[in-house]
């Protein structure tokens, strides 16, 4: 399988930003070394304006664009939750994720395939976090696709099962720094404190190189 390789400043200002009880999320965007196709390189945290709670955020419909996007392939999204979720003594990745993720592959077929693109968590735990990467598998996008708008939401979704995801291998490194993409403004990303005035546009981005 494909191993992928997340620069340690974009981490670091990832865990700094995010908050221990409120979920926050952002698509992940990199590279495949000309040397190595085995291997992705993420380069870019984009924040979208989002709504977010301890159970799961809420990402716009529409995928962000932007000039340094261009040359970079989609890899996914990354999120934060408050612990890690286990069941029967496995970790596992929560089923709202798998809804969220086939979410975004049926309604962007041509820009995600449902292959290359992970879900990375950040989970907190006592005085620390811990990143677990995960491939939804095909079982998991028609699971995800079938469940999408149940009534009484994920709750109510009955199936779900370890076969719906595989954990990917994932690297932290130092060799080459990432960048973060913000609303212009910089703060406007987070609309759970922005009360009424929140809406799902994408706006203008700009960029934070992380430092």
């Amino acid at each position: 399988g494909l191993t992928y390789v997340l620069p340690k400043n974009i981490l670091s200002k990832f865990i700094v930003i995010a908050d221990l009880r409120t979920q926050i999320a952002g698509y992940l965007y990199g590279v495949t070394p000309p040397d190595n196709d085995q291997v992705r390189e993420i380069r870019c945290i984009v924040l979208v304006p989002q709504v977010g709670n301890h159970q799961s955020v809420t990402l716009p419909k529409k995928l962000p664009e932007h000039d340094l996007l261009k040359d970079l392939e989609p890899l996914g999204w990354i999120h934060t939750q408050p612990n890690e979720i286990i069941q029967q003594g496995v970790q596992i990745l929560p089923a709202t994720d798998v809804i969220t993720h086939s979410g975004i592959v049926a309604d962007h077929p041509q820009e995600w395939k449902g292959q290359d693109e992970i879900v990375i968590t950040t989970s907190f735990t006592q005085g620390s976090c811990s990143l677990t990467a995960y491939n939804v598998t095909d079982t998991g996008l028609d699971w995800g696709k079938k469940n999408r708008n149940i009534a009484g939401g994920v709750a109510n979704a009955e199936g779900y099962s370890s076969s719906c995801f595989e954990k990917v291998q994932m690297l932290l490194s130092d060799r080459f720094k990432g960048f973060f993409l913000v609303p212009h403004g910089g703060l406007d990303w987070n609309y759970n404190f922005q009360g009424d005035e929140a809406r799902c546009g994408n706006g203008l981005f700009i960029k934070d190189n992380a430092l």
